[in-house]
């Protein structure tokens, strides 16, 4: 008995040595197709970044006569910026040597505070000026990026009196850039010396067909000539699109947390390589 067990147990044992004899003798094809299928799974898990690596021909339609139309500047040490700066907590948690940093906010008119916060039903009682005294009492010198979720025609020239009273309290002259999807609204604050970036609807150029592109192209020139930002703003995906189309324009864009990923670590160094990138915003 205790030899048919034996029997058995080597029957089992002998394709186990066979595919591992197999594999000594082709170890390089199995290291080749490991890597392969890794490299696989990076691209499908990394979708967007692998696409960016790889930028799309978009059709011959460049802007070349479009750029910004005044020469406001905004103090740039370091095109890596800190994203979503929207607490006191994550400003204490800043360097002094950062170079610049993101915060959202809405403009609330029966208060006239820029309240800080992402989703615009998510308050949390904290307004610019309480973060900008911190930022003082930090003696903190990075510039700062304002996403005005709410800026419409009704609250823009109260929110722009604010900004302004408040660049002049905590002396930030050339450091803060006001961004929103409202292009006219914006020209107001270039007039005030404020650096201003359009902030693009969401495309994702790469799943679109010539002619949609084409579309967006125009669409997006038109309401650019009609007003006086200094930048584009829109996600990863979009930077070579803008870069394509409206050169003259700095663009400015954000990514995602890096993780362990081959296709992640070429994403970030082709962004930190693209000179037509001003700003990129990280968490």
């Amino acid at each position: 008995m205790l030899f048919c067990q034996a029997a058995k147990s080597l029957n089992l044992i002998k394709p186990l040595l066979f595919m591992l004899k197999w594999i000594a003798q082709n170890k390089y094809k199995v290291m080749a197709f490991i890597v392969g299928l890794y490299l696989l799974v990076d691209v499908l898990q990394h979708k967007g970044q692998a696409r960016v690596l790889f930028s799309k021909e978009f059709p011959e339609n460049k802007i070349t006569n479009l750029g910004p139309q005044n020469k406001n500047i905004l103090i740039n040490a370091n095109k890596s910026w800190k994203k979503g700066i929207n607490t006191i907590e994550k400003l204490n948690e800043l360097d002094t040597a950062t170079a610049g940093f993101e915060c959202d906010v809405y403009f609330d008119t029966t208060t006239k505070i820029f309240d800080v916060h992402h989703d615009p039903d998510k308050s949390t009682g904290l307004g610019l000026g309480s973060l900008l005294q911190q930022y003082q009492q930090k003696k903190l010198t990075a510039s700062i990026w304002l996403d005005i979720k709410n800026l419409a025609s009704a609250n823009s020239p109260s929110a722009l009196q604010l900004l302004v009273q408040l660049q002049k309290k905590y002396n930030l002259q050339n450091k803060v850039l006001v961004e929103s999807d409202r292009a006219d609204l914006l020209s107001a604050f270039s007039d005030s010396g404020f650096y201003t970036s359009y902030y693009l609807p969401l495309f994702n150029p790469y799943q679109l067909n010539e002619a949609e592109v084409k579309t967006w192209a125009h669409g997006i020139t038109y309401v650019i000539s009609k007003s006086k930002v200094n930048a584009i703003s829109g996600y990863y995906f979009q930077s070579s699109f803008i870069n394509h189309y409206f050169p003259k324009y700095p663009v400015l864009t954000w990514v995602d947390n890096p993780d362990f990923s081959l296709v992640n670590l070429l994403f970030q160094k082709k962004i930190a390589a693209d000179r037509s990138i001003f700003i990129v915003l990280k968490p």
